[in-house]
């Protein structure tokens, strides 16, 4: 009953009526219904990866016809602190590079 807590009161009504052919009955069907369903999501999952494989073909053969380089390396991230620190430097040496000019 934990393991299939869907099941619960089709489970209950057949041992209320000390019926088994109807509880087993009842569970073959839901157990037909689990397969149709199941066969239905995998013709769909199908379908959607064969449309996804020639969208994915056509994307690339545009890119190509389009001139546009794909990029294979991707450009890693720096971290905000050390962007912080860059800007924080740069800013100090503009400050050295303007004071250097003025003699007192």
């Amino acid at each position: 009953m934990k393991q299939f807590p869907h099941l619960k009161n089709t489970v209950l009504e057949g041992l209320r009526g000390k019926s088994g052919k109807n509880l087993f009955r009842k569970l073959n069907e839901h157990s037909k219904d689990l397969g149709l369903k199941q066969e239905r999501i995998a013709r769909q999952h199908d379908s959607l990866m064969k449309e996804f494989t020639e969208l994915k073909y056509l994307k690339n053969n545009m890119d190509d016809y389009l001139g546009r380089e794909q990029r294979t390396e991707k450009n890693p991230r720096k971290s905000i602190l050390k962007q912080i620190k860059e800007i924080g430097e740069e800013a100090r040496e503009r400050k050295l590079h303007k004071n250097r000019g003025i003699e007192r």
